[in-house]
Formats: C-alpha cells, sequence, structure tokens
C-alpha cells in the first residue's frame, strides 16, 4: 500500500509538471504576435538588379509625426513576385489605443519604385497571417521626393553617417511651404525662414534653443552651420543633398512620410 501510495503521487506530480510547462509554452507564445504574409505587385516587369523590398510594421497612432517603426525586414534576393515576408512582434511593444499598419517599398539606387498605396491595419484583433500586400508602381514623376514638405532624416554629415542612440529622437529637416524651416538639430528643436530657387536654398536666421546635451553630438553643431546662406540643393529618388560652399559642409537626408 505505500508502495501504490508512492507510485500514484509521483505520477500525480509529473501530470502537475506537465501541465504547468505547457502552460508555460502557452503564455510564451501569447507573448509574441506574427504579422506574415506576401507583398506583390501585379505589372509584368522584371525588376531591375540589386533592387530591394523593405516591408515594415508601423505605429501610425501619430497623424503629425513619422510612423514608428517596430519592426523591418528587407530583401535584395528579388526574382519574381510574391515575396513572404512573418514578423514577431513581442506583445510588450504594443500599447493599447494605437493603430498599426504594414507597408511595403522595393527600391532601386535610393529611387522608389513600387509601393503600397493603401492602409493595412493589422495588430488589432483579426488574424494577420495570411496578409496580402499590393504595390503599384510609383511613376517617374513621382519617384523624385518633393523638396517641400517632406521629413528630410539627417543621414550624413561631410560623408559620416550620422548615429541616433536607441530611444533618441532622430536630427531632421522640413521645408515648409510658406517658406519656413523647422527641425531638430539632435539635441535642439529650431525654426527660420528661407528661400528657394531651382538648385539652392538661402536660409535666413536660425532660431532655436539652447540645450546643452552630454554627451555632446558631433553633428549637431556642422548641421546648424550648413544652414547659413547660400546652400546648394539637389533630390535624387529619396535622397536630398545640401553643400554649403562657404563652409564646405555637406549633408545628405533620407525622406521619411508622415502617416
Amino acid at each position: 500500500m505505500f508502495f501504490a501510495r508512492s507510485r500514484s503521487g509521483y505520477l500525480t506530480s509529473i501530470l502537475a509538471a506537465t501541465v504547468l510547462l505547457s502552460g508555460c509554452s502557452t503564455l510564451t507564445e501569447q507573448q509574441t504576435h506574427t504579422v506574415s504574409g506576401q507583398a506583390l505587385y501585379r505589372e509584368r516587369i522584371i525588376l531591375p538588379p540589386a533592387s530591394s523590398l523593405e516591408v515594415k510594421v508601423q505605429d501610425v497612432s501619430r497623424a503629425d509625426a513619422p510612423a514608428e517603426v517596430l519592426a523591418t525586414l528587407i530583401r535584395g534576393d528579388l526574382a519574381a513576385p510574391p515575396y513572404a515576408f512573418s514578423f514577431k512582434i513581442p506583445a510588450d511593444q504594443l500599447q493599447p489605443g494605437h493603430r498599426y499598419s504594414v507597408r511595403a517599398t522595393i527600391s532601386h539606387q535610393d529611387q522608389l519604385l513600387f509601393t503600397t498605396d493603401q492602409h493595412y491595419p493589422v495588430l488589432a484583433s483579426g488574424d494577420d497571417t495570411n496578409l496580402m500586400l499590393v504595390m503599384k508602381r510609383v511613376a517617374s514623376e513621382q519617384a523624385r521626393a518633393s523638396l517641400q514638405n517632406t521629413y528630410w532624416k539627417l543621414t550624413h554629415v561631410n560623408g559620416t553617417p550620422v548615429q541616433v542612440a536607441e530611444g533618441e529622437r532622430e536630427p531632421h529637416l522640413i521645408l515648409k511651404q510658406g517658406d519656413r524651416v523647422q527641425g531638430y538639430s539632435g539635441c535642439n528643436q529650431f525654426m527660420g525662414q528661407f528661400s528657394q530657387t531651382a538648385t539652392q536654398l538661402s536660409f535666413g536666421p536660425i532660431a532655436g534653443t539652447m540645450r546643452a546635451c552630454m554627451p555632446s553630438l558631433d553633428y549637431e553643431r556642422p548641421f546648424l552651420q550648413l544652414m547659413q546662406g547660400q546652400v546648394d540643393w539637389s533630390v535624387e529618388g529619396e535622397t536630398l543633398k545640401l553643400h554649403n560652399p562657404d563652409n564646405n559642409i555637406s549633408a545628405r537626408f533620407k525622406a521619411v512620410y508622415l502617416q
């Protein structure tokens, strides 16, 4: 009888451990959300060599700011569509009441070739595992980002890549209609006036906050000095290039579209 009771207790313990582990496994699976599917275009054309697909899961809750990217997939091995994608989004990255979407683009040498042109909502309450993202071809006159009313993210200063610490705001520039310029230099906000010709920008006095950030940012001072006097400009695809010949400062920016 003693042996029988021990064996029964042993089996009960194993069963309890199995249930506990099973529950832990289920809990782990519930801590991520899967976003997957295919991206495609329907035009019967062959992509140029070295074209790349970029799929992003984004928080699009704020209408007056760039979307916050939760996850990005980049593929360069593009043959014929469709192109599969899959993300595992941690549940702790999601905020109650926020809106999320997935977007796909195909680019070649900084020129946008295809893009989704409609909103694909995800991470709400439905199944996000069989998505079909249809991309539309971008007309050549649309492939060049507009100088004005575009959020230009600073990527390089004098050829050196700009590194932004995780969780920090990115330096950027917005040239608004009405000849107003505003942006963020990495530590301080700035604003002012500008005028534009076909190849040059002329900046007026730039006003800004006077914060002293520690550690100091190598790119902030030349970024602000760039916007002094006459500046040469050009847009190639989604890249803005600025060069100030008086102080020999140059910078590159990437277009980031407001949602």
